[in-house]
């Protein structure tokens, strides 16, 4: 079978619709047509023709329903006319984008109608796989696809153990999670690939100081925000479309935004002050911040004591928390009223600085060690790092010391709060680096000692809590319960409000590695991204390798490092399995292939699932469940992703599909009343109907959501917002005794395994630590770091292949190119326009042509992330477009990894030469 090439623009998309619906459908009604018009009588011809709207606003009908052309999942209204689609806009009466979409959910249509969209199954005939090599795909039946996948699997994992893998991406979040469910019910276990384009480390922090994995300015109170390494309100980031709004409000109202990035993206752009820092250098000047405040006294020490464990009496010697003796384990402070050591919970007046005698040993208060901790870490020491100005960071810390308004208190609806209308925030330019868990830590750690956790006007979670999604049934509820031994709140999951605990995990947990992601030597941890360096040298770390891999809507093999290292892991597999739009690279390499309905022509459950991972809380956010619904029938019924593996567990027996239904139950909380049949194959719109009838009530099933606009919501309350509302208990860790706890376990465990593991990282307190490649290597010719970041028109894989993206791309001038400082370009005869090749010291190369930008660091080089260079020509759009700069990058080496949190430190030295 040859696979169709084809390409689509906005005018010919424009024409083709107006000639099914109407002359000109989609042109007006997207707003693509070109501006002005011309006398009657003289229409122009050509190029210049324009195309006429023949359809109105109130034409056909508008079907809302749920965007997917990347994680945020906002709210849309489908225009169709004639069972055509012909326009997206945002859908006003959800608090979920409010009625706003960004470029690339106008854009969504055009992957709707791609032509080189597949919707048959396929089956490769060629056995020889590479980017240079034609798979020779021919149609298959669905039956024989569906048969072929699960005998093969279920054959492999019946012989050779956990040997099979599955790879999906967030952008797919709830099919992702379907993926991994159904692979296990199909397989009985499954092992994970995970793309490294995610928050490792930053998850588990945010978790650890708000009880959410997901945590963001409080931005209807804040007035002072510190970025590093995000956009959070300005063009990236979860829930974009429902943070830019509140987030111009609070900058039309004077909040003052301070930039930390290498280089002068939509955040910097916006920012009152841009900080261009070294890149990786972002926890010397976080570091430099806290020591200004320390200095200057700007902590909040009446939150240090109640709400942390910075009172906690430490041993000198093993830098260990001095813990009570009996069973409880319970850390102890100092009791200034008492003057004796008591429990935590017991110390009447706790001490929060000093040294005490206990049992004739010198015991300090956690503060007390981080004050000589922090002590040296000046602005001047962090200039040297990050090559910012130290004076110009001594005042973003003064300032940020005094816009936290330590002291003060507000009321909402009646209840008294602390006001702490500041915040650090982050994302994840910070955690693509060695140390990771360590830098993150540091940026964050700010908001703690001005006591802005869980506090009004500063860092609070998305969604640390719920009380139900209706007065009177809590079954959507939940609340992190208490570790015990140090009162420290634990989380509510990144996704399920489900109960969490990093903690008990830690010091009660089996550190033996069941599987590759090597999790167990990781508890602190929510990524398996060490997968890729387990898979690379299996003996290694006494694994098994993956043989036999199952991807779900992604491009793992550009994800990862350099393309051509990572098609080397994937040859040796014996059999790859893909459920795509498109035959994207990874189709070079698979076995199978098989497609996925759209976004706007399949259903979906629950898209914010229960702590509403994509949609940023606070009390002006209500708790909102938006209908997920096909807006026009599949192109040859192609099914979606609940189909699928509704399918593929029905036919693998039915032990399968009874652990499958039953478990996709308990996790949506359906109740004993509206139970799916688990004889029989999943029936989804039955499924989501109980999932809807279960959490909200008997009322609110499927057919009100149809009959009532698709949107339901309900208000928060005060203490699902913020959580220590009525005195409610709970703290945060300021000294992290556990990191020392998991050293012990994980250095012992290791030792036992013969397994290689770095530890220097389990320290009690947060550092700034240089990354693999921070410092100059030998070659003087090695002096510069290529970076990427992200813009609101370009995340996530397939966006590459859709058509008005790649016009705005082209257009634009720079994305697709390699961005350089003027001063750092003259310094090398270089100029703009100039095609150069990039080698790594990893020996890896790419090419590109070279534009000149003021706002970047003059030792970085930078392109917009996205899977870029698609090497495979059925993605005719997408082929050879942009810079991919991750292909610079080694995969395999474990020094590249956090093994704390398996960040992978994506900082190495390149040189730039013309061609």
């Amino acid at each position: 079978m040859k696979v169709k090439e084809a390409s689509i623009s906005r005018r010919s998309f424009a024409i083709g619709a107006g000639a099914a619906v109407g002359a000109g459908v989609a042109a007006t009604a997207l707003g693509c047509a070109p501006s002005g018009g011309s006398d009657k009588g003289s229409e122009p011809a050509g190029a210049d023709a324009q195309v006429k709207s023949a359809v109105s606003h109130d034409d056909g009908e508008w079907i809302p329903s749920t965007c997917n052309m990347c994680f945020n999942n906002c709210s849309i209204l489908a225009h169709v006319v004639d069972g055509t689609l012909v326009e997206i806009t945002g859908n006003p009466d959800s608090p979920i984008g409010g009625g706003r979409i960004c470029a690339k959910g106008a854009a969504g249509i055009m992957q709707l109608y791609d032509p080189n969209r597949i919707t048959k199954p396929l089956k490769r005939t060629n056995p020889n796989k590479g980017f240079d090599e034609d798979p020779g795909w021919v149609e298959i039946s669905w039956d024989e696809a569906y048969d072929t996948i699960v005998s093969t699997l279920q054959a492999a994992s019946a012989t050779e153990g956990k040997c099979v893998g599955g790879a999906s991406m967030v952008a797919g979040l709830n099919g992702s999670v379907w993926r991994s469910l159904a692979l296990g019910c199909v397989c009985g276990a499954s092992e994970g690939l995970l793309s490294d384009i995610c928050g490792a480390g930053i998850h588990v922090v945010e978790a650890l100081f708000t009880s959410n994995g997901n945590a963001m300015p409080d931005y209807d109170n804040t007035n002072y925000v510190i970025q590093f390494g995000t956009q959070a309100g300005t063009a990236t980031r979860h829930g974009f479309t429902m943070t830019c709004e509140r987030f111009a409000q609070r900058r039309r109202d004077g909040l003052k935004l301070v930039s930390f990035d290498p280089h002068m993206s939509a955040g910097a752009e916006q920012a009152d002050i841009w900080m261009a820092l070294r890149p990786g250098s972002d926890a010397a000047a976080a570091l430099a911040i806290a020591n200004v405040l320390v200095e200057n006294d700007f902590i909040d020490r009446e939150f240090l004591v109640k709400r942390t464990n910075a009172c906690a009496l430490v041993d000198p010697d093993t830098g260990r928390v001095l813990r009570t003796s009996d069973e409880a384990m319970k850390s102890m402070y100092w009791d200034q009223k008492a003057g004796e050591p008591k429990a935590y919970d017991e110390a009447g007046d706790p001490a929060l600085e000093g040294t005490f005698d206990v049992d004739g040993k010198q015991y300090k208060t956690a503060f007390e060690v981080y004050k000589e901790h922090i002590a040296p870490m000046t602005p001047e020491w962090a200039a040297d790092i990050t090559t910012l100005d130290a004076d110009a960071l001594r005042k973003i810390a003064l300032e940020f010391g005094e816009a936290a308004c330590i002291g003060q208190t507000t009321t909402v609806d009646g209840v008294e709060l602390p006001y702490r209308p500041a915040a650090v925030d982050i994302f994840s330019g910070v955690s693509r680096h060695k140390h990771a868990i360590l830098s993150t830590w540091s940026c964050l750690m700010i908001n703690v000692l001005i006591g802005g956790c869980n506090s009004v006007g500063g860092f609070i979670g998305f969604g640390p809590a719920c009380n139900g999604w209706t007065d009177d049934n809590p079954q959507a509820g939940f609340r992190a319960t208490i570790f015990e031994p140090d009162g420290f709140l634990n989380n509510t999951s990144l996704m399920l409000g489900a109960p969490h605990s990093f903690y008990d995990t830690i010091y009660n947990g089996d550190y033996t590695p069941q599987g590759m992601g090597m999790a167990a030597l990781q508890p602190l941890s929510e990524d398996g991204h060490f997968v890729h360096v387990a898979q690379s040298d299996p003996d290694r770390y006494h694994t098994k390798p993956i043989t036999h891999l199952f991807w779900y809507a992604c491009n793992p093999i550009k994800w990862w490092a350099n393309a051509d290292e990572q098609a080397e892991v994937y040859k040796k597999m014996d059999f790859i399995a893909g459920c795509d739009l498109f035959l994207n690279d990874m189709s070079l390499f698979s076995d199978i292939m098989i497609p996925e309905a759209t976004y706007l022509e399949r259903w979906d459950v629950l898209p914010q699932w229960y702590m509403n991972h994509r949609m940023p809380g606070g009390m002006t956010k209500p708790w909102t469940l938006a209908m997920w619904q096909p807006v026009v029938e599949p192109k040859d019924g192609v099914p979606g992703f609940m189909d699928i593996y509704g399918e593929l567990c029905y036919r693998a027996g039915e032990q399968s599909n009874a652990a499958f239904i039953g478990a996709l139950a308990g996790m949506y909380r359906i109740k004993e009343e509206y139970m799916p049949d688990l004889t029989q194959k999943l029936d989804k719109e039955v499924f989501i109907d109980a999932v809807y009838k279960s959490n909200i009530d008997e009322e609110h099933g499927l057919d009100w959501f149809k009959e009532n606009g698709g949107v339901y919501t309900h208000d928060r309350t005060v203490d699902e917002v913020y959580i220590w509302a009525n005195d409610a208990p709970g703290r945060i860790p300021f000294y992290w005794d556990f990191m020392l706890e998991m050293k012990d376990k994980v250095e012992a465990k290791v030792a036992e395994l013969d397994i290689p593991w770095e530890t220097d990282d389990y320290i009690p307190l947060p550092e700034w630590r240089p990354g693999s490649d921070f410092y100059p290597v030998e070659d003087a010719a090695f002096d510069m770091f290529p970076i990427y970041y992200t813009n609101a028109a370009n995340t996530d894989s397939w966006t590459v292949e859709n058509p008005w993206l790649n016009e705005v791309n082209e257009d634009d001038g720079v994305t697709y190119c390699i961005e350089m400082n003027p001063a750092t370009a003259k310094a090398k005869g270089i100029e703009s326009g100039d095609e150069v090749v990039i080698t790594s010291t990893a020996g890896y190369s790419v090419e590109g042509k070279v534009v000149l930008n003021e706002g970047i660091h003059p030792e970085c080089l930078s392109s917009v992330v996205g899977t870029w260079d698609c090497k495979s020509k059925a993605m005719s759009i997408a082929f050879g477009k942009g810079v991919n700069l991750v292909s610079l990058l080694p995969g395999t080496k474990a020094e590249r990894m956090d093994h704390i949190v398996s960040a992978f430190d994506q900082l190495i030295r390149v040189k730039i030469e013309k061609k």
